[in-house]
């Protein structure tokens, strides 16, 4: 089970409440700093490297390490302090949250991509931060309410994470960022950025070199979360991303195991893939078969959680990792989350803008004309009239899509006053394909960071963490292409370490039978909680438009119902909240 902790921070600068009514419902909890300015309780299960002015919660690991850091030098504690905790993020990487004391205030930073949380509320003239929000409420004595607003705007970007949650007056420090208190001022601000990783001087240009670069990355940041693990549990989907990080725990030398689901429609089924890789670096593999009785539509997996990030449909997956893990004695599931994202599975002809924006009409547009082309089965005269538009008729910013359809049409015209995630605003100088890469990085963002604090092992994306998405970032955008493949340089990465059929692969499996399945034999119970239910009686949706979508019986023929699935979701946490 993760870690969990609670601190107190008086914003006055005075000295911080003793212990009382805000810390009965963690009597067990650990003294861990106890300091004027700053009061930190941990529990048993989490890690920690404290001092007498603050603590570094969580996972911290130093860059280029494979084993945790367990304690630091005064020279590191006092650089943290005086760069209000940017030596962390320059140094270090990890899941952790630090808290510390320095010449000005207090500074608590979350690691960018970390996946111990961070949630804050402010009582009085006190700041009172926990691990979870079931922790802070309760140490909190606060009750749940829901920010209607905020859950609009979740239906229309689900991917998208901000500082504020749906939650009435409960913040989320997201990774990266720093809450820093000065005596009666609260200021927050953002430490890391994907854009500092983006330019043309960090840039590895050469293709070996760069696989060289994270191929090496991503076996350090693997084993380096596998050290502190027993047994690791791999869910080996049989695609690239899964596959490339069983290769580096094997790598590793980690006792393996690996599982695989299957539901009952041929789009699902990956064990031949799953099985090859599986063959090749010598481990057991386990294959369960989904099924909707693991189902529970009106359950949400998120309900802990301040927003619904849960879709029912893991559900399935959920119960099956957790019984195999029990079984095999694995106390980590791992994954290849994130994978897509980090690696820019992306088939924009942003790509190609980048090359004439960089270098004109030369070698390196023609070749990325011809891959992308052959990716995407566009004629080579069209791609290129379009790489010309993109490149000098655009900004470099990506469109911003929302998934608004089913909403009432006032919470539509709303929405578009709130500002877009700042992953989607690049600066001046960026290239429209790096742009686009850095937009597909935040639904990885919200994944890894979204966690299940009550699950009994570890849930861990090690493909979505700091230093294989610094490394990633510095891969050029027409490099992640290749004829007829995406993320071509992971590809090339672990050329020598996969089988072929896995590297060369063009097709990849989808959940998207196995959803419809559970929408069509809920269908009626999905009508009555969204016809019905908390979202219909915020006026959020348009019941006109939901009247159609849920109109008829018959099978469903397209990825509408997905729309659908997203306000299920939504429901059923809002439902859990009370």
């Amino acid at each position: 089970m993760r870690g969990r902790y609670f601190a107190i921070v008086p914003l006055t600068g005075r000295s911080t409440a003793p212990a009382g009514t805000a810390t009965d419902c963690i009597r067990e909890f650990n003294p861990t700093v106890e300091h004027p300015r700053v009061r930190v309780l941990t529990g048993k299960n989490l890690r920690r490297i404290a001092a007498d002015a603050g603590a570094i919660l969580g996972v911290l690991f130093g860059h280029g390490e494979s084993r945790p850091t367990d304690e630091l030098l005064d020279y590191d504690w006092a650089s943290i302090a005086r760069t209000h905790g940017r030596h962390l993020l320059e140094r270090y990487w990890g899941s952790y949250v630090a808290i510390v004391v320095t010449p000005w205030g207090v500074a608590i930073v979350r690691a960018p991509f970390g996946d111990l949380g961070c949630y804050f509320t402010v009582s009085g003239d006190t700041l009172h931060l926990a691990s979870d929000v079931p922790l802070l409420l309760a140490a909190c004595e606060s009750r749940r309410t829901i920010a209607i607003d905020r859950v609009a705007r979740h239906i229309a970007w689900p991917d998208w994470r901000f500082g504020e949650t749906c939650l009435d007056g409960i913040g989320e420090l997201r990774g990266g960022e720093r809450l820093t208190v000065t005596a009666g001022e609260l200021r927050r601000d953002r430490l890391w950025t994907p854009w500092d990783f983006i330019g043309p001087e960090r840039e590895i240009d050469d293709g070996a070199e760069a696989a060289c670069s994270l191929r090496d990355t991503i076996d350090l940041t693997v084993a380096a979360r596998a050290a502190i693990c027993r047994r690791p549990l791999a869910l080996l989907s049989g695609g690239l991303d899964s596959s490339v990080v069983a290769s580096s725990l094997r790598s590793a030398g980690a006792d393996l195991a690996c599982l695989n689901f299957v539901a009952a429609d041929a789009a699902s089924d990956e064990t031949a893939y799953a099985g090859c890789v599986a063959a090749a670096l010598g481990c057991d593999l386990r294959i369960e078969r989904l099924t909707s009785r693991h189902i529970d539509v009106q359950e949400s997996g998120a309900g802990h959680l301040p927003y619904p990030v849960h879709r029912c449909f893991t559900q399935a997956q959920d119960a099956i990792a957790q019984a195999v893990a029990d079984e095999l004695g694995a106390d980590a599931v791992f994954d290849g989350g994130g994978g897509d994202n980090v690696f820019f599975a992306s088939r924009s002809v942003a790509i190609v803008a980048d090359c004439l924006l960089r270098e004109g009409f030369g070698r390196k547009f023609r070749s990325a004309v011809r891959s992308l082309g052959d990716l995407a089965e566009v004629g080579l005269p069209r791609l290129a009239a379009m790489a010309v538009h993109r490149a000098w008729w655009r900004t470099a910013a990506p469109r911003l899509g929302a998934s608004d359809g089913l909403l009432n049409r006032t919470w539509r015209a709303e929405l578009r006053r709130w500002p877009p995630h700042d992953w989607f605003q690049p600066p001046l100088s960026a290239l429209p394909g790096r742009a686009a890469h850095v937009a597909l990085l935040t639904p990885a963002q919200n994944m890894v960071e979204a966690v299940n604090a009550g699950a009994p092992y570890e849930a861990i994306s090690p493909l979505a963490s700091q230093p294989v998405i610094e490394a990633a970032l510095r891969v050029p955008s027409w490099l992640w292409i290749a004829p007829g493949h995406d993320r071509a340089c992971v590809r090339a990465a672990f050329r020598e370490r996969l089988p072929s059929p896995i590297l060369d692969r063009r097709s990849k499996g989808t959940p998207s039978t196995f959803v419809a399945q559970i929408f069509e034999s809920h269908r009626d119970t999905i009508r009555e909680m969204l016809f019905g239910g908390w979202l219909a009686q915020n006026g959020l949706v348009d019941a006109a438009a939901l009247a159609q979508a849920l109109a008829g019986e018959a099978p469903v023929r397209d990825l509408g119902f997905a729309a659908l699935m997203t306000l299920l979701d939504v429901e059923a946490w809002a439902r859990a909240q009370s």
